[in-house]
């Protein structure tokens, strides 16, 4: 049973987030409200499902991290929506799942995935969480900036919620990068190896520093989108890239 809503699981889900996108742009707030409860609430079922098939926390390849990503983000956007007042960003939150579904689904399910010993670590859920769920909330902040872009006459309440997420985002962004230093520590006995997906992490931590940088000194919105957008890019290829490319060789190459 687990094995089944695992590959047909996030064929709905997906149905459900876009739904509930759909609804809320046609100001059917409750029910794309209620929507996105049910699709969290698959979303927290199909977890279950790949912890269940996997006989650990479901965190250690590319296709359990992208069913990851709409679990998280149920409780990022409550936080966006009370907090920061953007639950106007539902349809971006939703079209992040989406993104991360259709990932999902393009990745093999490997129903034979155990635990090697370098992730047997008390750093492995802490790590990948703050990392999953910070890429989920860059991901909606690009979505934000790249509607800047195109509505003029939304351009600065798009641009300050960017910029609201990737305050959020950030701290989460360093912890992941800290806590990795100190979990390779433990596993191989260095902080810091120059590995590829190291160094591309750490790039692109550095280009959404440079952001903040840019915010602090006043430039325009226009130079602090476009540099938001090419540290997603950065992103892209830290968490994708580096993972699938062929010839690719990394010391994180579990998450294959």
């Amino acid at each position: 049973m687990s094995v089944f809503l695992i590959h047909y699981l996030p064929f709905l889900l997906l149905t459900l987030y876009a739904a509930a996108a759909t609804f809320f742009l046609r100001e059917r707030v409750r029910g794309a409200g209620a929507l996105y409860t049910i699709a969290w609430g698959g979303s927290l079922l199909l977890f279950v499902c790949n912890w269940t098939a996997a006989q650990a926390p479901p965190f250690g390849n590319m296709h359990h991290v992208m069913c990851l990503v709409p679990l998280l983000m149920g409780p990022a956007y409550l936080y966006s929506a009370k907090a920061q007042g953007h639950g106007w960003l539902l349809p971006h939150y939703a079209a992040a799942c989406i993104l991360a579904l259709i990932g999902a689904m393009c990745m093999p399910f490997q129903a034979s995935w155990r635990q090697m010993p370098a992730l047997q670590s008390p750093w492995f859920v802490p790590h990948v969480t703050a990392y999953i769920v910070s890429y989920g909330l860059l991901t909606v902040a690009a979505f934000l900036a790249l509607s800047a872009c195109w509505s003029r006459h939304r351009e600065a309440r798009l641009t300050q919620a960017a910029h609201d997420t990737v305050k959020l985002a950030f701290p989460l962004l360093s912890f992941g990068l800290w806590s990795g230093a100190i979990w390779a520590d433990a596993a191989w006995s260095g902080y810091w190896a120059w590995d590829v997906k190291e160094v591309w992490s750490l790039i692109t931590w550095a280009l959404y520093l440079g952001y903040f940088h840019l915010a602090h000194t006043g430039a325009s919105p226009h130079v602090r989108r476009l540099l938001l957008l090419a540290a997603f890019a950065a992103l892209i290829v830290t968490f994708l890239v580096v993972n699938l490319m062929p010839g690719m060789e990394s010391v994180h190459s579990y998450a294959q």
